[in-house]
């Protein structure tokens, strides 16, 4: 009987939890469970408030620097991220904030091991990478976001291009390759979006445009601004040019392939003469290693 008790009394408590958790209505025990957990993230989101404040005058002088300012607002600009003085300073404080962590991390490291030189070599390496890594983070991402837009827009200025020529105006058009495009390339869903919302709100659209060439470093993409712009103050259809710059980009995409594909046999060199041919030395010599040994041994 003793056997049976725990397990009895383990599966009652199991299907009161269970049942308690199911159920539609909110419960007591579930209520204070919720607010428990409530009241732990509001008490550390309002710990690290206040760290954040305190660490604001440190902030503030620190960007006073001008370009530290201005490399702060590129990088940005160029990941899709607000870039007002406000976010330049939250940015800037949370990484100060993340610094603050591990140096006292650091702190706690070297008198543990009392001013040990790997500790404290290791100590100044991780401070560095803690200032470092949300700029490093930041590049990585705008890496990504260009790589992604340069190999997806040809595809989309062919879209623009038959939207054009079907009798939407430029910026509907423009809306309706952002749309299209949000689930197959992010990217230039974004930006193709924020082109003709900017647009929309009131913006000229010179203005939106070179901003959109400032978040996103590429040729082809300067160029096509070149175009629009040209065919704007000239006051001529666009239609026509688009096509022909749609043609231009296809020749540039195959060129860039076909040079890829020349390059491709010569970065395959030294991974086959590393790891390849090794392996096919060995094959083939290693019959002839073992009848040698054996033969020795005869001897």
């Amino acid at each position: 009987m003793n056997l049976l008790l725990i397990p009895t009394l383990f599966a009652i408590w199991a299907g009161y939890i269970t049942f308690v958790f199911i159920q539609k209505e909110e419960s007591f025990l579930r209520t204070r469970i919720k607010n428990a957990g409530k009241k732990y993230k509001t008490s550390s989101k309002r710990f690290l408030d206040n760290i954040l404040e305190f660490l604001k005058p440190f902030t503030a002088g620190n960007i006073k620097n001008i370009n530290v300012k201005n490399k702060i607002k590129e990088l940005l600009v160029r990941v899709g991220a607000p870039s007002s003085e406000d976010d330049i300073l939250d940015f800037e404080n949370k990484r100060l904030m993340v610094v603050l962590f591990v140096s006292l991390f650091c702190a706690i490291a070297l008198s543990v091991y009392r001013l040990n030189q790997i500790v404290v070599c290791f100590s100044c390496i991780a401070i560095y990478l803690a200032y470092k890594y949300p700029e490093i983070r930041i590049k990585k991402l705008i890496k990504t976001r260009e790589k992604d837009f340069e190999k997806n827009f040809p595809d989309a200025i062919d879209m623009l291009s038959v939207c054009v020529e079907a009798g939407l105006g430029l910026d509907s058009a423009v809306e309706r390759v952002g749309k299209e495009f949000q689930g197959f390339s992010p990217t230039i869903g974004y930006e193709f979006i924020r082109l003709s919302q900017d647009v929309a709100s009131g913006l000229p659209r010179n203005e939106a445009l070179k901003n959109l060439t400032r978040r996103i470093h590429c040729k082809d993409l300067q160029s096509f601004v070149a175009l629009l712009i040209q065919s704007e103050t000239l006051g001529t259809g666009i239609a026509q040019p688009l096509s022909v710059y749609c043609d231009t980009l296809r020749s540039r995409k195959k060129q860039r392939i076909e040079e890829l594909v020349q390059t491709s046999s010569a970065k395959m060199t030294i991974p086959m003469i590393l790891f390849m041919l090794p392996a096919m030395f060995i094959i083939i010599l290693y019959p002839s290693v073992i009848k040698l040994l054996e033969a020795l041994k005869t001897m």
